[in-house]
């Protein structure tokens, strides 16, 4: 394992050398409400080089952070002063409760129950299991699985032209809540600390060579200047102050 993540390291440490994009985060704002604190998180993304450059990303779709991951996102951090704390559990692209409604494990098994979880999966996660149901049946046929894969792959493919910058914004929402707690780990948002948001990319390349199809690999072998690397933005200030 030590290897393994050894190589990993070096193997981007090495495009970490050449800065042909930057990600930076340009501004974070926030407004109150009686429930939650909105922040908006501009960034932008630029082409350093002189070359046009396309690479695997969809910019405008943010996940908290899972170093390593396969993921064609943009990937976000929060830290409070220098610890890292559980984004995914702080903040959340939703304003709607992320708690099921009251009393529903006490609920009987049956349709209305089911009915309940499927209605709060669609409007507070964005998630359809109907659809994930039907998709879940077809990802049996494994030709289907890889056309599919390398399908989402190819529709990812982003390119900046030389030296352009592309911005976007995202929108996230915290319910207030100071105490969180994940397994045996407890974390608390201090009134008085200093809390940050990073921003970082993973562009990948010959890595998804299992997930396309052949003759789709080839056409991505064939596009100039296709870019990998790890590439971080700065980190700033995200208000969780009174």
């Amino acid at each position: 394992m030590r290897i393994f993540l050894f190589v990993f390291f070096c193997y981007f440490s090495a495009f970490a050398q050449n800065q042909s994009i930057k990600i930076v985060i340009n501004s974070i704002t926030s407004s109150d409400s009686l429930s939650f604190r909105k922040f908006s998180i501009n960034y932008s993304l630029s082409n350093l080089t002189s070359n046009k450059i396309s690479f695997f990303l969809n910019p405008e779709i943010v996940h908290a952070g899972s170093g390593g991951s396969m993921s064609t996102f943009v990937s976000s951090k929060l830290y409070q002063e220098s610890e890292e704390f559980p984004l995914h559990s702080i903040l959340s692209s939703t304003s709607k409760n992320r708690e099921l409604p009251f009393n529903y494990e006490n609920l009987p098994e049956g349709k209305e129950k089911n009915e309940i979880l499927k209605k709060y999966l669609k409007e507070v996660l964005g998630m359809d299991i109907d659809k994930e149901i039907e998709e879940f049946s077809k990802n049996k046929d494994e030709n289907y699985r890889l056309r599919k894969s390398s399908e989402e792959l190819m529709n990812s493919i982003m390119a900046l032209e030389p030296k352009e910058t592309k911005h976007y914004t995202k929108i996230y929402y915290w319910d207030k809540k100071r105490y969180h707690k994940i397994d045996e780990l407890e974390y608390y948002i201090s009134e008085n600390s200093n809390c940050y948001l990073e921003l970082y990319i993973v562009l990948l390349k010959e890595h998804y060579k299992e997930r396309m199809t052949e003759d789709d690999f080839k056409t991505l072998l064939n596009i100039p200047n296709f870019i990998e690397g790890w590439f971080s933005s700065n980190k700033v200030e995200i208000n969780f102050r009174e």
